[in-house]
């Protein structure tokens, strides 16, 4: 543990090229982190012992979490019912307040993502129409080459337009219901925890929940990610409660509210729908014909009629014309061939492929020429070059700890935190010139990464356990591991980013947390036999 305190010390003494008393105090305060990280680590392995010790250390325990007897604990049923509801109240408090410590300074940021275009387009147009605006790329421009985020700008423009006036009051809004859903999101993975492993391991959620900063720091940004949270974590919870009822009439109910909320999830981003097929294939593989029955024309009429409901909403906007559209719409097919271009060093964004297919006259020109670009990549490419492809995208995926929110919340309206841990970097660790702190950057990065890595390899090892033994593909925690397989698995083939694992933390630390359950109960079986 020494040599680590020593290594990421190392590493920030020798990316800070020049010192400040900014940077002493940024030093200081990342190392107090480090140990605070360490505690809290220590703290949630004893807990996941003290929570899960038999009463009689000979007394056989089935190693499946889910069917675990209460019974047989040395933590009584009564203290873990009181401390589920502290904790439970604990991650409603704290997820939402804690993200306007971490509310960004949107007017005059460096960015031009996507975020911060709908936050001041939306500003400047008062909650008039989009047509306002100039044809710039990130004003008009933006909307009909993105489709996908019409419907969120319609939405952005008329719920916050009476805060307009007022950017900073608008901000504080923006903020408050972001952290909100937020909030909800992680509170439906604690409920859906418990109702597939008890009130036990739903603690245990709880308290890894506090410690994954990305809560915080994405929580105080209202787009797409942030918004999807929810709803994939509500569709989980009632597609387990519909899994888990006897009841035809609870069935019915559990399952409408879960197909509603992913097929409106889906309108905001795509991913959300996973979840909903990761539950049609445990219905099929289990041969719950009636509830595939029941299921699938459900799915069919809602997701017809919200999409219905999304392009009548859209169809208001003068702006979004059909022929606009026509005109600037990027086809689905431009993020896969973006993603695939061997230029494309992350498998992420790229400006000159999206120019590229800008060229294009029409949507059908567009996607003929992304369709060609792609095939035509893939043959450049060869065998060997796609592993590098998928290389590159899982590195840029899964080694950033904070899900790259340092960057795309750059920068924070609270002067500790600009002060002491904003720093610009760009997309690449390698790029380090940019403005802000970077030693207190990289030390919060630091704590994080030891986070993440804790999570990733619990997650993965917990998913291969699901997934890998038939006799588990009958219990409900297939579902969240099935659908993690399917993000991560359309995160290869589509544009990558590790903030597109977002709207899945929820899941993500449900299904770590439950492996260091298991871990622990593999170690007790072991001293038994």
């Amino acid at each position: 543990m020494i040599g680590l305190f020593i290594l990421i010390n190392g590493i920030a003494v020798s990316i800070t090229k020049s010192w400040n008393s900014d940077h002493i105090i940024a030093l200081v305060l990342g190392n107090l982190l480090l140990v605070a990280a360490y505690f809290y680590f220590i703290g949630i392995f004893r807990l996941s012992k003290k929570l899960f010790a038999p009463k009689n250390e000979m007394e056989i325990i089935d190693e499946s979490v889910s069917k675990i007897e209460s019974k047989s604990f040395l933590l009584t049923d009564l203290s873990v019912k009181k401390y589920y509801q502290i904790s439970f109240w604990a991650v409603a408090l704290v997820t939402f307040i804690l993200p306007f410590l971490f509310m960004i300074h949107v007017p005059d940021s460096k960015h031009a993502w996507d975020y911060f275009v709908i936050f001041n387009s939306t500003t400047e147009l008062h909650g008039q129409s989009f047509g306002l605006l100039p044809e710039t790329a990130s004003r008009l421009g933006y909307f009909l080459r993105y489709p996908n985020n019409q419907f969120l700008g319609i939405l952005f423009n008329q719920i916050f337009s009476p805060f307009a006036e007022n950017v900073l009051l608008k901000m504080w809004v923006v903020t408050a219901v972001s952290a909100l859903l937020t909030s909800l999101g992680v509170l439906a993975g604690t409920l859906s925890v418990k109702a597939l492993s008890g009130k036990r391991h739903a603690i245990l959620y709880n308290v890894c929940a506090l410690g994954f900063l990305p809560f915080y720091v994405y929580g105080a940004q209202l787009y797409s990610d942030t918004i999807t949270l929810p709803f994939v974590s509500f569709g989980l919870l009632f597609f387990i409660y519909a899994i888990k009822s006897d009841k035809l009439n609870r069935q019915i109910l559990w399952y409408f509210l879960a197909t509603l909320l992913t097929v409106l999830g889906y309108e905001f981003k795509p991913t959300v729908l996973i979840v909903l097929i990761a539950a049609l294939v445990f219905l099929g593989l289990n041969k719950k014909w009636k509830q595939l029955l029941l299921l699938i024309p459900m799915f069919a009429l809602l997701f017809v009629g919200g999409h219905f409901m999304v392009k009548a909403t859209i169809a208001t906007e003068p702006a979004f014309s059909q022929e606009a559209n026509e005109r600037h719409n990027l086809p689905m097919m431009h993020w896969i061939a973006m993603s695939w271009a061997p230029s494309n060093k992350t498998g992420g964004f790229n400006k000159k492929i999206r120019q590229y297919s800008e060229s294009f006259p029409t949507y059908e020109a567009k996607k003929e020429a992304d369709k060609q670009l792609f095939i035509d990549n893939i043959k450049k490419m060869g065998p060997a070059g796609i592993v590098r492809q998928i290389g590159r995208k899982l590195s840029y995926t899964w080694l950033y700890g904070d899900l790259n929110s340092a960057f795309y919340t750059y920068y924070h309206e609270n002067k500790f935190i600009n002060r002491y841990f904003d720093y610009l970097s760009g997309t690449s660790l390698t790029s380090l010139d940019g403005p802000g702190n970077i030693t207190g950057w990289f030390m919060l990065k630091a704590v994080q990464t030891l986070y993440w890595i804790g999570l990733a390899v619990l997650l993965w090892r917990q998913i291969w356990r699901i997934l890998s033994r038939k006799k588990n593909w009958s219990n409900p925690w297939f579902v969240p591991a099935l659908a993690f397989v399917g993000l991560s698995f359309f995160l290869i083939l589509w544009e990558t980013n590790s903030r597109y694992l977002y709207q899945f933390a929820p899941v993500m630390i449900a299904l770590a947390s439950l492996g260091l359950i298991d871990n622990q109960f593999k170690k007790k079986k072991r001293v038994k036999e």
